[in-house]
């Protein structure tokens, strides 16, 4: 497979995409920990709003065709499910 020229064209949608897919996450986060934070205790719900946002946000970059560089081989939901567990177990290591 060849190698693309990294033009500015290319550089500029990489980094919107970028910008993008992180406010994207930020803000699925937020949503998710207060819709859970009704059923859940706050620990879990914001595990699981990580891990939803995570897998939300990868697929939905996957779709328009834009995968995170290191993560053109990964299931959005494993990479959802990696990110709600690490958060989960620094929340519960760090008390």
């Amino acid at each position: 497979m060849a190698r693309r020229k990294l033009t500015p064209a290319r550089l500029l949608t990489r980094v919107f995409f970028f910008v993008a897919g992180s406010l994207l996450v930020g803000f699925l986060i937020i949503f998710f920990e207060r819709f859970l934070g009704f059923y859940m205790p706050k620990h879990f719900s914001v595990s699981l709003g990580v891990g939803l946002a995570v897998a939300i946000v990868l697929w939905l970059l996957r779709l328009v065709k834009h995968p995170p560089l290191l993560m053109k081989n990964v299931s959005p939901l494993v990479a959802g499910l990696c990110a709600g567990l690490g958060v989960h177990l620094a929340r519960f290591w760090l008390k």
